[in-house]
């Protein structure tokens, strides 16, 4: 009895003593708790790029060791994958934020974090885009030199406005290369395009110029101040005019950027407004209707003209109505045009049956949109330089876009990857 009655002793005291002495438990041994208050972008592919914006992911860094990079100690998740997430940057007091990169095997669902003890998960999910590719899409690097925008003739040679150059180069299907145009001055070039006779238009600074044949160069309108004004030659304003595409009767069409307006100048050069008034997002006539962020154009077989608008794609018809035929929020999703998310669009082309084709630089891909009303994938992934199937293929910001007489796409890509891409479709 004296055994059982010392054992019980032992034991209350052992109970009681778990709560006199100070311990060491799992609240105290925490740190703060770590807060996620965004992520960008809310979708994307498997190795994406992410940045997270948030507090007390690392323990909070002092003013004197400024910004960083800091060694993570912290574990990122995507829907229960570990990412990389290397360094933490201390952006102000009680604010940091963590550059990771989409892991495989992740789907999609909530990012969540492991700090010092603590779990936080974010209240939005984030979307892993699957890319509906299109098949038998080949990938291939022509040219070394590249530049913002090209056109292609009928013989083959490309014709690259190079805007970090100052100037426009032809490159045979050799490889020869010829500078056509450049200028001291460093004025800024945006936009080129051919017409049937081989003339080459671009716009430069606030101005539409033409090279001939012959090399000769003239300003078609437009003057170096910049404005909006209809009228005739140096009489007409224009503010960064981008994209530019000429008909069949020699007329040249442009995206003017500032201006939010699509112009066509005549082949004596006169300057009319074909839509567009103020910045905004709105469907209509004529200058009812608003642009965005007007980049490039294009013109099918029947007259009606195609805008990069933003992460939308407007439709002009030969009678001025301006429609959006493409594209709904900013994103990556391939499917319905009446649901399909696209970047950053920049150049754009269409085939003879109709198809569009468009450089969708935020995504670093091209899409194709069909007859059917359908969004594609033709080519890319994640950013980089990598030539192969177009699933696998990578760019830099994909900028300006072509097609040869065959059907293949030609391309110019930023984010310091300045080559000429060809995309062949079987």
């Amino acid at each position: 009895m004296r055994k059982w009655t010392n054992n019980l002793i032992a034991i209350l005291l052992l109970i009681a003593s778990m709560y006199l002495i100070p311990s060491c438990s799992d609240d105290e041994s925490q740190g703060p708790v770590p807060v996620i208050f965004s992520f960008a972008p809310s979708r994307g592919l498997i190795g994406e790029e992410v940045t997270i914006v948030g507090n007390n992911f690392i323990p909070e860094v002092s003013p004197k060791e400024a910004y960083g990079p800091h060694a993570n100690t912290s574990i990122v998740k995507f829907n229960g994958v570990v990412a990389e997430a290397e360094y933490v940057y201390q952006d102000s007091i009680g604010k940091q934020h963590i550059n990771t990169v989409v892991p495989e095997g992740a789907t999609s669902g909530p990012i969540s974090i492991i700090a010092m003890g603590n779990v936080v998960t974010s209240t939005e999910d984030f979307i892993v885009t699957i890319p509906n590719y299109l098949p038998n899409v080949t990938v291939s690097t022509v040219s070394s030199y590249g530049g913002i925008d090209v056109d292609i003739d009928a013989s083959g040679n490309l014709y690259v406005a190079n805007n970090d150059r100052f100037e426009i180069v032809k490159i045979t299907p050799d490889g020869s290369m010829t500078t056509l145009w450049s200028s001291s001055e460093q004025e800024m070039i945006l936009g080129i395009t051919l017409d049937e006779n081989d003339n080459i238009y671009s716009t430069i600074e606030q101005t539409i110029r033409k090279i001939s044949p012959d090399g000769a160069v003239s300003i078609l309108a437009g003057t170096s101040t910049p404005g909006f004004a209809d009228g005739s030659g140096e009489n007409a304003r224009f503010w960064f005019p981008f994209g530019i595409t000429t008909d069949m009767d020699g007329n040249v069409y442009t995206a003017d950027l500032l201006n939010y307006r699509i112009r066509k100048i005549t082949v004596d050069g006169i300057v009319t407004t074909l839509a567009g008034s103020t910045q905004g997002y709105s469907d209509g006539q004529g200058d009812q209707a608003r642009f965005s962020n007007p980049i490039d154009v294009t013109l099918d077989n029947q007259g009606n003209l195609f805008v990069t608008d933003g992460a939308k794609i407007r439709k002009i018809t030969p009678d001025g109505l301006v429609s959006t035929i493409a594209g709904t929020t900013n994103g990556y999703l391939d499917g319905s045009v009446n649901t399909a998310q696209f970047g950053d669009l920049w150049g754009i082309a269409v085939d003879p049956s109709g198809n569009i084709y468009t450089c969708d630089a935020g995504n670093y891909v091209v899409r194709k949109i069909s007859l059917n009303g359908t969004v594609m994938t033709v080519a890319g992934s994640t950013f980089g330089h990598k030539d192969g199937p177009g699933e696998f293929a990578r760019f830099g910001q994909t900028l300006g876009l072509t097609l040869d007489l065959a059907g293949a796409l030609y391309l110019t890509q930023g984010g310091g990857l300045g080559t000429v891409r060809k995309i062949v479709l079987d």
